[in-house]
């Protein structure tokens, strides 16, 4: 799905007359509201270690990393980043193959300090990017989105008015509510008592 397609679907529901030449900036603010409800994005970087380089640029929009490892090896453990200061100072984060990482300000932090090049994959969730041709949520996600951006452009119209009224609001969070169930569970599993 793309813009167009939910300003196409918003303006058959306001119906006829309404005049919106563009939801960029309502658009924008609900897939940054749903992507900051819980991990619906997730994905996998790779990381490629320099020898003699702790420091490294975490993904692009990160919102959590649920681990570290190495490719086809071991899983890093996860350390605030004061443990990494005192292990810096404390001279314990001599070179060696990582075992430990810190996040930070944006970076990336792995001690050992990598003394050769190592291939690491990160699995992390996301926040939806702000600079976007397509809508990276599934079309489970289509109601969700719709409703958000329906909500907002009524906030806007209507400011003054209590936001419990705004029935788009309601709509959407109840979408947000559905979709965040079926995190929860597998929905692959069934459970039969019929007998």
């Amino acid at each position: 799905m793309i813009e167009k397609d939910v300003l196409k679907v918003v303006l058959q529901r306001l119906g006829p007359g309404a005049a919106i030449p563009s939801i960029t900036s309502q658009l924008k603010g609900v897939l940054t509201d749903v992507s900051s409800r819980a991990d619906f994005l997730t994905a996998e970087s790779s990381l490629a270690t320099v020898t003699g380089q702790a420091e490294y640029v975490q993904p692009a929009n990160l919102k959590n990393i649920y681990e570290i490892t190495f490719v086809n090896g071991p899983i890093l453990d996860k350390k605030t980043y004061r443990q990494y200061l005192k292990a810096i100072e404390a001279g314990t984060s001599l070179s060696g193959k990582p075992a430990n990482y810190a996040i930070r300000h944006q970076k990336i932090y792995l001690w050992p300090v990598p003394d050769q090049v190592y291939s690491l994959k990160i699995d992390h969730s996301i926040v939806h990017p702000q600079v976007f041709t397509d809508i990276l949520f599934e079309t489970d996600f289509n109601e969700a989105i719709i409703e958000g951006v329906l909500a907002q452009l009524w906030r806007e119209k209507n400011q003054g008015i209590d936001e419990s009224e705004n029935p788009h609001k309601t709509a959407f969070e109840a979408e947000i509510e559905k979709l965040i169930a079926g995190l929860d569970g597998d929905p692959a599993i069934v459970e039969y008592r019929d007998i």
